[in-house]
């Protein structure tokens, strides 16, 4: 096997275990394995994949390496990474956000995603791009040298189109087989239809598959489906009632948007509700006629930029496309608004395999990854799978060491103990500690929005509360920010819980967290179709659910240590923690186990004064 020579290693003092990761890689990564790496933040994971497959590749091992992220944002450490390694690299998000003529057409910005491509396709067939026909002028190395003098994701894309003209995302698919790197956004890979259109012609038989925050595999509802809203069925029927379209055309959606709207009546709050696809009468030909009339409306819109045409049919008719396949089904749901969508899931991880098994090699990187047993008896992946666990090699992990945990056990969100006295009493609790912190961030993490909602409606007009929204993550972080102390409440699982950071001056400013009950999955019709596919093919689903939901604990209270300077209190507040024995899966060792909310306020209080948090 390949020996990693050290003195390579771009790091003069490396943090311990990453040499030892690199080499492990390295040494063991072949055909048909799966590496599961756990490392903590602020190890420096990215440093060590890449390094070890740098070596693979120059070694002959590879051809090259699919760096795949969850947001655009987590692209910038890849880059950095990259660049000190001096690979050949290039970075892929998304089309629209990277597109130079985005802002310079009217109703572009507003379109779908799928209504932007319809844009840019038109845009390049009608010789209305400026940037597309200068890729010609360059030969591919000066497109992958001028990505390499930039930082970030945004400025290499912005330097693309301003220092040569020439379109930022084709450049990026130009190079793509010329760079020994290629990083993107997980719906390149996850999404089936965006990989068929994207990458569905690349050779991936000497291509590695690195998972960055691989946790999210467990969530393949999230990663692999779609969703449309009713606010956006009732647009897409507006849309054409205006257009000269197809009376079946016209008929389907009105059909659908009323069908979603009297299922809707009868979901409440809770989780996902099957609906019936065989019912909707989706097919083939329907989604080929949507298609084109999409087309044909953007076209218009193209050539006639003062009128703003449909910016929601090309979305429907992604979403109705992806209801064809098999492994697929229909769900209505509520997002945190109350507003009533449409979601189209995979009923199975057999999407997932396929996905999967597309790469001969892949490597899984979280500080929270999925079990072997995930990839070995619920994905059912035909490859060899190994873990490591960098913490072996002496690797610090400042989620334990910088954190005092309390269990609080006067209290749970099980379903059958939810009452209005229950809510009450975690009000109670989050009131107390909110009172006993003279400054910073309360973050509250909550199973779900019915029990978020239920809970911040008993607090007092005395906290500053910030909840969970729509707004992007900066926004939420400013307004966080603007009070001395606040009450930031977020629902586990969820966009906040995985990303957001409220930093200054280097130091995380969230100094508590309350974990309310245990984040299990809801059990709703989703979950239920999952379970039976797992059980049915010799899985355990209980196993699964649980090991989603300490994930989940563990994403959500990491939050707030960032680093090794941070120190936070992590209260969690759910008597199963100690009845059901989930603290050894958590790796977290409770310093006070009380039913007293006097207790946890002494404590925190004393860690105050004593400027441990």
């Amino acid at each position: 096997m390949l020996e990693i020579e050290l003195q390579g290693f771009p790091y003069k003092t490396p943090r311990i275990g990453q040499v030892e990761l690199a080499k492990f890689i390295a040494e063991k990564l072949g055909r048909d394995d799966i590496i599961v790496v756990a490392a903590p933040t602020g190890f420096g994971k990215t440093i060590s994949t890449l390094y070890a497959i740098k070596n693979l590749i120059r070694r002959g091992e590879f051809e090259r390496a699919l760096y795949v992220v969850r947001t655009r944002n987590e692209l910038d450490s890849f880059i950095r990474e990259a660049r000190l390694l001096e690979m050949r690299f290039a970075v892929l998000y998304s089309g629209k956000r990277m597109c130079p003529l985005i802002h310079e057409v009217p109703f572009a910005n507003e379109a779908s995603p799928e209504g932007f491509w319809l844009f840019c396709n038109i845009m390049r067939v009608h010789g209305k791009c400026r940037f597309y026909p200068r890729l010609q002028l360059f030969h591919t190395q000066i497109l992958i040298s001028t990505i390499s003098d930039y930082t970030d994701h945004y400025n290499i894309a912005r330097g693309l189109a301003e220092k040569l003209g020439v379109c930022p995302y084709f450049a990026m698919i130009e190079a793509l087989e010329h760079v020994e790197a290629f990083a993107l956004t997980y719906p390149y890979i996850f999404k089936e239809s965006i990989w068929r259109a994207v990458l569905g012609e690349i050779d991936t038989s000497h291509t590695v598959l690195i998972v960055d925050e691989a946790h999210n595999l467990l969530n393949v509802g999230n990663i692999m489906g779609d969703t449309i809203t009713a606010k956006e069925l009732s647009k897409a029927l507006l849309e054409v009632g205006d257009l000269s379209i197809s009376s079946n055309i016209s008929s389907f959606i009105k059909e659908l948007a009323e069908r979603v709207s009297k299922a809707g009546k009868e979901l409440g709050d809770r989780g996902y509700k099957h609906l019936d696809k065989s019912e909707l009468n989706i097919d083939e030909e329907l989604v080929e006629k949507l298609k084109d009339v999409a087309f044909n409306v953007m076209v218009k819109a193209v050539l006639n930029t003062s009128k703003a045409l449909s910016t929601t049919l090309p979305h429907l008719a992604s979403v109705l496309e992806l209801a064809l396949d098999e492994s697929y089904e229909t769900f209505l749901s509520r997002d945190y608004r109350g507003d009533l969508a449409l979601s189209v899931m995979p009923s199975s991880f057999k999407p997932l395999k396929r996905v999967l098994e597309r790469f001969p090699s892949i490597v899984a990187l979280s500080a929270t990854p999925p079990s072997s047993r995930f990839f070995e008896s619920i994905v059912k992946v035909e490859k060899k799978v190994r873990t490591v666990d960098v913490e072996e090699w002496g690797a610090k992990n400042f989620l334990k060491e910088n954190t005092a945990i309390v269990i609080y056990t006067n209290a749970t969100t099980s379903y059958r103990s939810r009452s209005p006295e229950m809510f009450k009493k975690y009000a109670q609790l989050i009131e107390a500690v909110y009172n006993a912190m003279p400054k910073g961030i309360l973050l509250t993490v909550y199973p779900s929005y019915e029990v978020l909602r239920a809970i911040v409606s008993e607090l007092p007009d005395t906290i500053n509360i910030v909840i969970e929204s729509s707004q992007p993550l900066s926004e939420i972080v400013r307004q966080v920010k603007t009070f001395k102390k606040a009450a930031l409440n977020i629902v586990a699982g969820g966009r906040l819980a995985e990303g957001i950071e409220v930093v200054e001056k280097g130091k995380s400013l969230i100094k508590v967290v309350i974990v309310v009950g245990v984040p299990y999955p809801q059990p709703d019709d989703y979950t239920r179709a999952i379970a039976t596919e797992i059980n049915k093919i010799g899985g355990s689903s209980a196993d699964f659910f649980r090991e989603i939901a300490l994930i989940r604990v563990l994403q959500a209270v990491g939050r707030a240590v960032r680093s090794e300077e941070d120190r936070a209190v992590i209260v969690l507040a759910d008597n199963r923690y100690v009845a059901q024995s989930l603290l050894p899966g958590l790796g977290l060792r409770p310093r006070i186990i009380t039913r007293r909310i006097d207790e946890i306020v002494k404590f925190i209080v004393q860690l105050f004064e004593n400027e441990d948090v």
